[in-house]
C-alpha cells in the first residue's frame, strides 16, 4: 500500500486547488463568432504615414484631373448623315466646299448649290447645329472637319443587246463632320497667302518711284 501511495504522489506532485471562475471576465476576454469556425485575428499592416493615401483618394484625384482636362479641351460635336443614293466622288465635292467654313455660311452655300446631294447635307448640317447649341451650349460654330464614307455598293444586271449583259452598281455614301467653336483670337497673318513673293498692301494702287529703275518692262500698264 505504501508503494502505491508513493506512485500516485509521483504522478500528481502538486495539489490541484479549485479556484472560483469569474464568468463575466471570461465572456469579455473570449470573442464569439456566428460562423462555424473562428479564425485567428490577423495582424494589422503598418503603412507609412508620409505620402500614404487610400484607394478612394486616388480615384478622387484622378477624377478631378479628368474634369480639368475636359474643361481645357475644346467643345466638339460629331455628326454623321445616313447613307443615301450618291457616289462618294460627287459627295466629296460638297465636303470640300463646306470645310473650314462657319456653319451659317456653309448652309448658305448649300442652299444655292445646284447639286442634288446638297439639300440632304443642308438638312443634316442644320440639325447638327441645333443639337450642338442645345446640348453642349456651343456658339459661333465652324465646320472643322468634313469627310465622306462609302456605303452599300449594290450590283445589278445591266442587259444589253444580242443576249449579252453587264454589271451596274447602285452606289451609296454618307458624310461625317465635326463642329467646333470658332476661336476668338484672330491672327493678322491668316488672311495673307502663303506664297513666296506675295505682299499684301493696304493701298489700292502704288505710285511709281522715280529713283527706282524698271527692269524688264511689260507692254501694258501693271502698277
Amino acid at each position: 500500500m505504501f508503494a502505491l501511495t508513493q506512485a500516485f504522489k509521483t504522478l500528481h506532485p502538486f495539489k490541484q486547488v479549485a479556484q472560483p471562475v469569474n464568468i463575466a471576465k471570461t465572456l469579455q476576454s473570449s470573442s464569439f463568432s456566428t460562423t462555424a469556425t473562428a479564425f485567428a485575428e490577423q495582424p494589422q499592416p503598418t503603412r507609412p504615414q508620409v505620402g500614404a493615401s487610400s484607394l478612394f483618394e486616388n480615384v478622387q484625384v484622378e477624377s478631378d484631373t479628368q474634369v480639368e482636362n475636359k474643361e481645357v479641351t475644346d467643345k466638339q460635336y460629331h455628326w454623321s448623315s445616313a447613307n443615301f443614293k450618291t457616289s462618294p466622288q460627287k459627295l466629296n465635292m460638297i465636303a470640300r466646299q463646306i470645310r473650314n467654313l462657319p456653319v451659317d455660311e456653309a448652309i448658305r452655300q448649300l442652299q444655292y448649290s445646284p447639286k442634288r446631294s446638297a439639300k440632304k447635307i443642308l438638312h443634316n448640317l442644320a440639325f447638327a447645329k441645333k443639337n450642338a447649341q442645345e446640348q453642349k451650349d456651343m456658339k459661333q460654330l465652324v465646320v472643322a472637319q468634313a469627310w465622306v464614307g462609302k456605303g452599300r455598293f449594290i450590283r445589278r444586271v445591266n442587259p444589253h443587246g444580242r443576249g449579252q449583259f453587264g454589271l451596274m452598281q447602285h452606289k451609296e455614301a454618307h458624310m461625317k463632320f465635326i463642329l467646333k467653336e470658332a476661336s476668338t483670337t484672330s491672327d493678322q497673318k491668316s488672311n495673307r497667302r502663303n506664297v513666296r513673293g506675295w505682299k499684301e498692301s493696304k493701298k489700292v494702287w502704288t505710285p511709281l518711284v522715280e529713283n527706282k529703275p524698271i527692269y524688264n518692262p511689260k507692254p501694258f500698264y501693271n502698277w
